[in-house]
């Protein structure tokens, strides 16, 4: 299928119009583009062609994009000879540096910040819109520059925007947006083979590294008053080097304490950061490439490729795999295919200033790093005492610090008492503890055990056994009187309830825990009601019998009147309520639950209908509490640009945290709270305050105990101070989301995010462990369904019989779900109504109402009977945007739901997102 160029005199307003058709071409027309560079559009017309004299400079052509978008071109310069015309355009984005900013500085901001504050300062106003994924917050400004130079050009002599925030430009016609990073990668390999005339390999070594000078930290205390220094390795090498071939790096890695650990660290520089590897570039004749029969599967895999996608690529002569992306490729939009395409690794040619960047931060890094190892030294020569006795002042000049000991030797010593300005503590294993028992300065005691000495009651009965007393210690036990009468009493068999000098229950130790006597009742005139009389209840709360709450003897619970609730709850079992019952919190249950009333979720009635929360579903192949928490964790990650290595990565690491449970205080002396163990700071001593602090600054609001708000704080954390990119292991919070390497993101997560003092190589394995499991899977639905319980699918996406036309084969575009006029519609997802269109201007769909999802999908809603929401409406997940019907182009009455990359399609099939299958 041939697709048409069009002509316009200027650009409608309307984007999706079609202009002239420019049909007689002499030669194929091509756009080229190369990533922060041309985006531009050539082709030859024939002098006799139809238009031909209308094709003049400043008037605009569309053509069809490789992703499948229409982008127009500006005409900047015509060729005529006898018989052709040459036509040379530019993208319309450029037409923006028509535009001139005086000046426009932003001193701390992420990329939307910035481009707003570009926008903002332009001379005058233009169709264009600014936008930016990109996540970290930087300096900028631009003076006196034209608009597009800021962003990608000279930026009159400064470092450009792409240059300083590491990010790329991407333009979609009048939008302008800086992407962290253009294309996607769909985990496509392609193995060029060799002696393909069709395809140029470069290969660049200036990078490469085959022999390593190791520096590593300073090792843990051999001798307590000896100054360290840092352990050292020379040289580390790969097999085959030889002074003929050597090419030494210096490396460094502070967290490694000896030389084994040194070595194995440098050992995965080589196996998995592959640095002894070059940087290659392969360009490739697409057209020769598809001509030849033999490499037919290599065409179609490089076909699939978009602009700025990932690839991993084969070296022909060395027979390695590198990981490459789409940096230049040149196009046909009417044939619809590559004519040329350039895949690289060293992005650096077409980004140099963000390398550039990349490197200053790094040696402000290794800079930081020197400085920080200094410190400890000096901190390690300061904290030195006098040996001698028992006891030992430090340091000797002028003491701080009081240490009594079990050995006249500090680095002998284990039971050690420790006194200084921050409290009093006793260790057991030695001088740096850990302190199981302490009193620190703030009032605060810790302790493991705490064992009281014997309490003499009848030393004290005498003085308390008062009438009207309420307290009295009697032959060993300890009892409660209310105006004589015995209410209370506490035994070594536990606390015993009484009425009228008569025992009525007790709460007993193990093995005897709700004693209660049948018949009795407790407090009958206020709010709590104990009752065993035979098949009735065993407890009951409530300020009249067969009221309130009541839990019974074979294990149901059932409510009678309002519940509401703040708080986590574990039920197992049959749970029954009458009424309403309102949540503020975590409920959690195993067991049928049966509602008679309303049921309210942070004061939203839920009556129903589309359900589906905010997670994706969980494949029924997980099943444990720790697996769904995973699953939850890695779609997460997944839908926010992480690579499922990096995804496994984080896992590992939060099994060694947490074990993946988000409302989980760190254990023992520790003050971490949560799935990363966020370890309280800056005077605050309790994890789950700091957490609470740490999301009202990143202005993040929900439950701070669910995994879904802990992520949210994850994932800003990244870019906002817990992540400090180490030089050990130097990728920044970008670069580590983009890895594939579960080894190297699992151990960069741990140094540059987690931090900790000891590194846990077991955390790879787990890391592994969480992608053989998860890679794969599909959940029961990344959207919620757009209709109710009922439904029949009546049509899936793909080929079909056509319904209008019979025995003709038709392509749907989308799922059919049929059910009654007037069934509810529901959104898929969360998102923004671009279009809510009539039956007459939808071409077929009926009434239609198209959202542009918050990851950047289109779902489409055709046929409705009724349309409830506008265009630029914002809409949430399962919030009902219509009702069905069977408007426009149908057979009945049913929902036509699409799903798509821009709003008139390309489409994709809907099923994998709503956890369907056929």
């Amino acid at each position: 299928m041939i697709e048409n160029i069009y002509l316009y005199e200027s650009v409608p307003t309307d984007l999706t119009e079609n202009g002239d058709v420019l049909m007689d071409w002499v030669a194929e027309p091509e756009i080229t583009r190369r990533i922060n560079d041309e985006f531009s559009f050539f082709g030859t017309y024939s002098l006799k062609g139809q238009f031909a004299k209308e094709i003049n400079k400043g008037k605009f052509i569309k053509a069809l994009w490789e992703n499948g978008t229409w982008q127009y071109f500006e005409i900047k310069d015509l060729i005529k000879d006898l018989t052709t015309l040459s036509i040379s355009a530019v993208h319309i984005g450029y037409t923006a540096n028509r535009n001139f900013i005086e000046k426009s500085f932003t001193q701390n901001g992420n990329g939307q910040t910035i481009m707003n504050s570009l926008k903002a300062n332009q001379s005058f106003t233009q169709r264009f819109e600014f936008k930016s994924t990109v996540p970290t917050s930087h300096q900028f400004t631009a003076k006196e520059v034209n608009t597009i130079d800021a962003i990608i050009g000279s930026n009159n002599g400064q470092q450009n925007l792409v240059g300083v925030t590491g990010g790329e430009l991407d333009m979609d016609n009048f939008t302008l947006n800086l992407k962290e990073k253009i294309g996607e990668d769909k985990g496509y390999r392609i193995d060029f083979g060799v002696n393909l005339e069709s395809i140029e390999e470069n290969v660049n070594d200036l990078s490469v590294i085959n022999s390593l000078y190791l520096i590593g930290g300073v090792p843990k205390e051999t001798k307590y008053d000896t100054e360290q220094k840092p352990i050292t390795f020379s040289f580390l090498e790969v097999a085959g080097v030889t002074d003929s071939n050597r090419k030494i790096g210096k490396r460094e890695n502070r967290d490694c304490l000896t030389v084994a650990d040194l070595k194995a660290w440098g050992q995965k520089l080589f196996d998995v950061d592959r640095i002894h590897e070059p940087k290659a570039t392969h360009e490739v004749n697409m057209i020769m490439l598809e001509n030849t029969e033999e490499y037919k599967d290599l065409y179609d895999n490089i076909s699939k490729l978009n602009f700025g996608d990932t690839a991993y690529c084969n070296l022909k002569e060395i027979n390695i795999e590198v990981v490459e992306r789409m940096v230049e490729c040149v196009y046909y939009p009417r044939l619809n295919k590559y004519k040329d395409v350039v895949l690289g690794n060293e992005i650096s040619t077409y980004t140099s200033s963000v390398n550039t960047s990349v490197q200053e931060v790094a040696k402000k890094i290794e800079q930081k790093s020197e400085q920080l190892l200094n410190a400890v030294v000096n901190a390690t020569n300061w904290i030195t005492g006098s040996k001698g006795g028992y006891v030992r002042f430090r340091p000797k000049n002028a003491p701080s610090e009081i240490l009594i000991m079990d050995t006249d030797d500090v680095d002998t010593a284990k039971k050690v008492w420790r006194w200084n300005l921050g409290g009093l503590g006793y260790s057991n294993t030695g001088v740096n503890g850990p302190f199981g028992l302490a009193m620190t300065q703030d009032g605060v005691i810790v302790a493991d055990f705490i064992k009281t000495g014997i309490i003499q009651a009848d030393v004290f009965e005498n003085s308390f056994n008062k009438t009207g007393d309420v307290l009295k210690l009697v032959n060993s036990t300890l009892q409660i009187w209310n105006a004589n009468i015995k209410i209370m009493e506490l035994t070594k068999q536990g606390l015993e309830f009484f009425k009228s000098s008569t025992r009525i229950g007790q709460m007993g130790t193990y093995g005897n825990t709700f004693g209660w006597t049948a018949g009795g009742e407790l407090f009958t005139d206020k709010s709590i009601f104990i009752n065993l009389d035979d098949g009735g209840e065993a407890i009951q709360i409530s300020p009249k019998k067969d009221y309130g709450l009541q839990m019974l003897k074979n294990g149901d619970i059932n409510s009678k009147g309002d519940w509401a609730h703040d708080g986590p709850i574990g039920i197992m079992g049959p749970f029954k309520v009458i009424g309403e019952v309102e949540t503020v919190g975590i409920w959690t249950h195993e067991g049928t639950v049966n509602i008679t009333g309303g049921l309210t979720v942070d004061g939203v009635a839920v009556t129903g209908g589309s359900g589906g929360g905010t997670n994706p579903g969980t494949p029924p192949s997980l099943t444990t509490e720790q697996e769904k928490n995973a699953w939850q964790v890695w779609a997460f990650l997944k839908d926010k640009g992480y690579t499922e290595q990096a995804a496994a990565a984080i896992l590992g690491n939060m099994q060694g945290e947490s074990g993946i449970y988000p409302d989980k205080d760190e254990v023992g002396s520790g003050i971490g709270y949560g799935l990363v163990q966020w370890t309280a700071s800056n005077g605050v001593t309790d994890g789950r305050t700091y957490v609470q602090q740490k999301l009202a600054n990143a202005g993040i609001s929900g439950d701070y105990t669910t995994i879904e708000t802990q992520m949210k704080l994850l994932e800003w954390d990244m870019f906002n101070g817990q992540y400090i990119q180490t030089s050990s292991y130097p990728y920044s919070p970008s670069e580590f989301k983009l890895l594939t390497s579960i080894s190297t993101a699992t151990t960069t997560f741990e140094k540059n995010f987690e931090r900790p003092l000891d590194t846990h190589p077991e955390r790879i394995d787990w890391a592994n462990d969480w992608y053989t499991k998860l890679h794969g899977l599909v959940g029961g639905g990344r959207y919620v369904m757009p209709v109710p319980p009922g439904y029949r699918i009546s049509s899936w996406f793909g080929d079909r019989d056509d319904p209008f036309n019979p025995g003709n084969l038709d392509t749907h575009e989308g799922m059919d779900f049929a059910d009654d006029v007037g069934t509810p519609i529901f959104a898929a997802a969360d998102g923004e109504v671009i279009a809510s269109l009539s039956a007459s201007q939808s071409g077929g769909f009926g009434e239609y109402i198209v959202i542009k999802n918050t990851d950047g999908n289109y779902t489409g809603y055709g046929h409705l009977n009724q349309r409830m929401k506008a265009q630029g409406a914002n809409v949430a997940k399962g919030l009902q945007i219509g009702t069905m019907g069977s408007t426009g182009n149908s057979t009945g009455s049913h929902l036509h739901f699409s799903v798509g990359s821009a709003l008139w399609g390309p489409y994709q099939d809907p099923a994998p997102y709503l956890g369907l299958t056929q």
